[in-house]
């Protein structure tokens, strides 16, 4: 007769995650709406102050930094926060040196122009 210490085998199988002392919160990348007048790029900015978000426009890519400050490091219940270092190239339809940025309920929205010489020609068929 075999006797089975089913506990230990549990054990052996699964063994216990030691929990990291802290996790961070990492979003997801941007949301990207493109249209014929112009791209809009969203990007989750929730718990930063807006003076405290810095944004590079060059011709064919923008930058975005935001940092945690000293006391978001020190509460943990602002795990959720996240330091922001994202660069996005626009691509040469677009010029990135017109962008435009607002923020709204915590997501930072870029809308960049086309160039005009790339905007799509709309073209009415005459009939007759």
């Amino acid at each position: 007769m075999y006797l089975i210490d089913y506990g230990k085998l549990f054990d052996e199988f699964f063994p216990i995650q030691q929990p990291k002392e802290r996790t961070t919160y990492v979003p997801s990348k941007f949301a990207v709406d493109i249209k014929d007048e112009a791209a809009t790029l969203a990007l989750s900015v929730i718990g930063h102050d807006p003076k405290d978000i810095e944004i590079n426009c060059f011709e064919d890519k923008i930058e975005i930094k935001a940092k945690k400050t000293q006391e978001d490091k020190e509460n943990p219940f602002n795990q959720l926060i996240s330091d922001i270092e994202e660069r996005v190239t626009v691509g040469k339809n677009f010029d990135g040196r017109k962008a435009k940025a607002e923020i709204k309920n915590g997501i930072l929205l870029i809308t960049i122009e086309r160039k005009e010489e790339s905007k799509p020609k709309k073209l009415t068929p005459k009939v007759g």
